[in-house]
């Protein structure tokens, strides 16, 4: 290949980097901005979501933490499950009345409580002994009550991105299990 012909090429080369680095760039402002707009609507939704129940109720509904991203998590079928602030160091699920979730229900008590927070929990404690994770770190769970029901699930120091969505999956399934366990007819 002579001189000119690999100058030609290499300013070929040049031109097409410029371009990809600027659609690049266009694409993560657009990415970016998507996400501004998705954190709106779940904002949206949340705020919209349970007024019936809460009207019902006729108590206000609990406000999710300022800061942090929100969402509506679903059923497979659609059905509100709960609404959840996701905080840097906090995690709250404001579950929908209607699924009627109580504390000694059979897959909240068994599997959220003992098999995914309980185990999580003991794992960190076990890590803080050990010196590999500081104090204060080591994950902790609150439940708080609206008489027999569960209002709210309170995950705090879930720390890992992986963490929080087994957690995320995990109460997903355990209100999906209630909710489809409440709308079973009871037998005689």
């Amino acid at each position: 290949m002579s001189a000119p012909e690999e100058s030609e090429e290499v300013k070929e080369l040049a031109r097409l980097k410029d371009y990809l680095e600027r659609k690049l760039s266009e694409l993560r402002n657009e990415v970016s901005l998507l996400e501004k707009l998705v954190e709106f609507v779940d904002e949206e939704l949340a705020k919209k979501s349970f007024k019936k129940a809460a009207a019902v109720r006729e108590k206000p509904a609990p406000k999710p933490p300022e800061t942090g991203r929100f969402r509506v998590l679903r059923s497979r079928s659609g059905e509100i499950l709960a609404r959840v602030a996701v905080g840097r160091d906090e995690l709250r699920f404001i579950v929908n009345p209607e699924i009627g979730l109580t504390r000694d229900m059979r897959p909240f008590s068994s599997f959220l409580i003992r098999k995914v927070l309980d185990a999580m929990s003991k794992a960190d404690k076990e890590r803080v002994e050990k010196g590999l994770l500081p104090p204060g770190y080591e994950l902790s769970y609150e439940i708080k009550l609206d008489g027999d029901l569960v209002k709210e699930i309170v995950v705090r120091n879930f720390r890992e991105e992986y963490r929080l969505r087994e957690i995320v999956n995990a109460v997903r399934w355990t209100l999906e299990t209630a909710a489809s366990a409440a709308r079973q007819p009871t037998r005689p």
